[in-house]
């Protein structure tokens, strides 16, 4: 048998499972809490389920941002490097270079210059 109950605002009679009247529309704080009590649990079992998915995508994101600055660092050090070989050779020609002309000044002749 059915639990029923007088409404407060409007004096109709109802099932005390309803959670509003079903004349005028007033909750009924009881079943209204249980009400509350069930969703807050299917919540918390949904929470429960996602427990792990932060750790997971903060590891992916750490993996992600590393790979990328190892990315990024490789690069720079290629173009530092680069910049290392060029400079080099510049250097290198430009003390050939003065080589050449301090022995041309001591009259020396170099092979290829004879060439020329």
């Amino acid at each position: 048998m059915k639990k029923m109950i007088v409404c407060q605002s409007c004096a109709a009679e109802f099932d005390a499972a309803l959670v509003r009247c079903p004349y005028c529309g007033t909750g009924y704080a009881p079943a209204e809490e249980k009400e509350y009590m069930g969703r807050l649990e299917e919540i918390r079992t949904e929470l429960e389920g996602h427990k792990g998915d932060g750790d997971k995508s903060l590891r992916k994101g750490v993996g992600s941002l590393s790979r990328t600055v190892l990315v990024i660092a490789v690069i720079c050090i290629l173009f530092l490097l680069g910049g290392y070989f060029f400079s080099h050779l510049e250097e290198q020609k430009k003390s050939e270079q003065a080589k050449a002309e301090f022995l041309r000044n001591q009259g020396i002749i170099m092979q290829e210059d004879s060439e020329r």
